[in-house]
């Protein structure tokens, strides 16, 4: 892992952790409100999304909606190097993985991509839809792989450069508080 990319985790782990609770549940709920109004959100059957800890732009209004409009949602698990996507049906049913993040104990893995929307967390993203996450690789592996539509959300603040290596993978769209700061689909 490059120190740059080190430091920029920092500053940008710093930026967002200065935002009042506030702040963040407003900008959170602009996010969710231009991520819906996309229609291949509208219309999509199964979602793949991250359950958000504090330090990420919130999922759990999303997930909690999907549900109770009836689509599939599935959180990622991590296994060994890789990242499965299970079903879930309730966000009680997470549990703390050896990361600290909320994953499913357990549900069905979901392999057909066809229609599916994969919503990527970031800590940044660039014009180009690359992004910084957290350092592990996971959605780089899953993303190379994955042939349905993929959306970062990200902060605007937090938005700009992301040193890019060869096996970095771009999403296709990015969402912030603003609209869309990146869209190649």
């Amino acid at each position: 892992m490059s120190e740059d990319k080190k430091a920029l985790r920092r500053e940008i782990l710093a930026l967002r952790r200065d935002m009042s609770e506030n702040d963040r549940e407003n900008l959170d709920e602009r996010i969710y409100t231009n991520l819906t109004d996309l229609d291949r959100v509208r219309n999509c059957g199964t979602f793949l999304v991250y359950a958000s800890s504090p330090d990420e732009v919130g999922t759990r209004h999303f997930i909690n909606t999907a549900l109770a409009a009836g689509k599939t949602v599935a959180v990622p698990k991590c296994t060994g190097k890789d990242m499965i996507f299970l079903t879930v049906t309730s966000l009680d049913s997470l549990v703390r993985s050896r990361f600290g993040v909320a994953e499913p104990a357990d549900g069905t893995q979901i392999t057909e991509f066809t229609d599916t929307v994969c919503v990527v967390p970031g800590l940044r993203f660039d014009r180009n839809g690359y992004r910084l996450g957290w350092g592990g690789g996971f959605y780089d592996r899953f993303l190379a792989h994955y042939t349905g539509y993929s959306v970062g959300l990200c902060y605007e603040n937090c938005c700009g450069d992301v040193p890019a290596d060869t096996y970095d993978m771009a999403v296709d769209t990015v969402i912030t508080e603003n609209g869309i700061y990146y869209d190649r689909k």
